[in-house]
């Protein structure tokens, strides 16, 4: 895996050029695939439980979800899919203010 800047100043931001393996780790897992879905439809950061009731409700194809649900799912995107996502540098996960940031940027917008 290797990752490049932007190019653009005053960002953080990268791309990642993950191997097939790398890919097929990470895309592995439902919830992960969903929350990388919700994530690239947005610009902006997102908190960890508006991404999991995103999530739950991409996962259910439900319009309500209940509240423990939602809190289940943020648990295991805090502490198993958003860190193996960041390491992997797919997206950036602040574990201390629980914000999430899609940071693939596709070639075309670098």
């Amino acid at each position: 895996m290797t990752e490049s800047s932007n190019g653009k100043p005053g960002t953080s931001r990268r791309t990642v050029e993950l191997t097939e393996s790398d890919r097929h780790r990470l895309l592995s897992r439902v919830r992960r695939r969903v929350a990388l879905d919700v994530l690239a439809e947005r610009r902006a950061p997102i908190g960890l439980d508006e991404l999991a009731g995103a999530v739950v409700t991409r996962e259910r194809d439900a319009a309500v979800v209940d509240e423990a649900a939602v809190e289940q799912a943020a648990a295991m995107l805090h502490h198993v899919h958003l860190p193996k996502l960041d390491d992997a540098g797919v997206l950036d996960y602040d574990p201390a203010s629980r914000r999430v940031e899609w940071c693939r940027i596709p070639p075309a917008l670098q």
